[in-house]
């Protein structure tokens, strides 16, 4: 790696770090509409944001991020669902008692270098269950995540400042709502099916579906 590249290198794991509120509040929102935990790492494995058990520990070095490492170097989503005895986990001397259950992680790219990763965590069979469940759904907001986090980036080195135009929440919502009604359009019970993949009520969908003048 050249000079040059490591000054670009740290210029861009500073602007990530520079933006960790917004970082942090679209975590929440993403939590907020997908049900399961959230956390963001820049190339230092230092946590941006997180919305689990690890938030007291946001601006840390994350000591066993072995996954957050290989999609760091691959630059690929990577799904784990039996932490603790996937072979991305080996390195890790919790191995086999891991705290997490099951994770989905992908690359925040930035002009085509890794400036990070974020990723959903489950720890419990519940939470797993669904996230595995809904797959291919939760592996769509996951990457939008990255875009978006990846853009606020771009904007503000191009406009060498910086405006906040983090993600709005009920647009977040909204799309949620509509991707998974469109999953299941034409099944049977596709209200109650849309409601359970979102991880609400029936009430709660029809109220929203209302409030966002979804038909």
């Amino acid at each position: 790696m050249t000079a040059d590249q490591r000054q670009l290198k740290g210029e861009r794991m500073s602007a990530l770090r520079s933006i960790e509120q917004i970082v942090q509040r679209t975590a929440e929102a993403l939590k907020e509409v997908l049900k399961i935990d959230v956390e963001v790492v820049d190339t230092d494995m230092i946590r941006i944001a997180s919305t689990g058990a690890c938030q007291g520990q946001l601006g840390q070095v994350m000591v066993e991020g072995f996954v957050y490492q290989h999609v760091l170097k691959s630059r690929h989503t990577v799904v784990i669902e039996n932490a603790g005895t996937h072979p991305l986990c080996d390195p890790c001397p919790k191995r086999g008692q891991c705290v997490e259950d099951a994770e989905m992680a992908a690359p925040i790219m930035l002009a085509g270098e890794p400036v990070g990763v974020i990723g959903l965590v489950s720890f419990d069979p519940v939470h797993t269950e669904r996230l595995m469940k809904n797959r291919d759904w939760m592996l769509h907001f996951i990457e939008k995540m990255a875009e978006l986090i990846a853009g606020e980036l771009a904007g503000r080195q191009a406009a060498n400042g910086f405006t906040q135009s983090e993600l709005s929440l009920n647009n977040l919502e909204k799309e949620a709502i509509m991707k998974a009604l469109a999953k299941v359009n034409g099944q049977a019970r596709s209200k109650e099916k849309a409601a359970e993949m979102l991880g609400i009520s029936r009430a709660t969908l029809y109220r929203k579906l209302k409030e966002y003048k979804i038909s």
